[in-house]
């Protein structure tokens, strides 16, 4: 069963799992559209996404009227979207802004990602990034231009080290969540997601927590 971190009347923030798509498609059994029908009981309107590999924080409305709301609130300057990540290296400075165009369907776009590093053997980092815009794979994209791609992502990340990562730490998964969402509606909502299985097995084959 998929976890509720808030439910109102409008609006529903799940506890997404790694490995469960947003939407149908092709060699999707069962999404999260599906999922929310199935254990809470009403077909819900998606007002952004998650990559199936990410997990974590995700916002479904429960009618049009709010789905239009939240949709506007998501896309601008209201909605505050953090996440955690393991990446390569050790990002100099340890703290700061990635301003740099990110390519969506091919067209260059405009990207901002705030950063901070949490915990470091410099080999590896764990990273929050918190969304200035919110461009498809825009922290997966920063993070790789910058030179500190993260661990598991097949996409935009070094595929060599990747091998090299889930044979040593077990590290197969995109090491990246929703990790916190704050929405400022009537009645504010601020939701932290559980840290998934695959990086507290992650974490004990490094040796340091998420927790900092």
């Amino acid at each position: 069963m998929i976890q509720a971190l808030f439910s109102s009347a409008d609006i529903l923030v799940i506890d997404k799992p790694a490995g469960l798509s947003v939407q149908p498609g092709e060699g999707v059994r069962v999404c999260v559209l599906d999922a929310v029908e199935r254990d809470f009981g009403f077909r819900p309107y998606l007002v952004h996404r998650l990559d199936k590999e990410t997990a974590g924080c995700l916002v479904v409305a429960r009618s049009a009227r709010a789905a239009a709301e939240l949709s506007a609130l998501m896309g601008g300057k209201g909605a505050v979207k953090t996440y955690r990540a393991v990446v390569a290296g050790k990002p100099e400075p340890p703290e700061g802004v990635f301003r740099a165009d990110v390519r969506v369907k091919g067209e260059a776009m405009t990207a901002e990602t705030r950063y901070r590093t949490v915990a470091t053997d410099d080999r590896l980092s764990l990273v929050e990034a918190e969304l200035g815009t919110g461009r498809n794979h825009q922290i997966r994209q920063h993070f790789a231009m910058a030179g500190y791609p993260i661990v598991g992502d097949d996409k935009h990340g070094d595929f060599k080290l990747n091998r090299v990562l889930a044979r040593e730490f077990g590290a197969k998964r995109l090491m990246l969540y929703a990790a916190r969402l704050r929405l400022p509606l009537g009645e504010p909502v601020d939701v932290i997601s559980s840290v998934p299985p695959h990086f507290i097995a992650f974490f004990e084959r490094w040796g340091r927590g998420g927790d900092a």
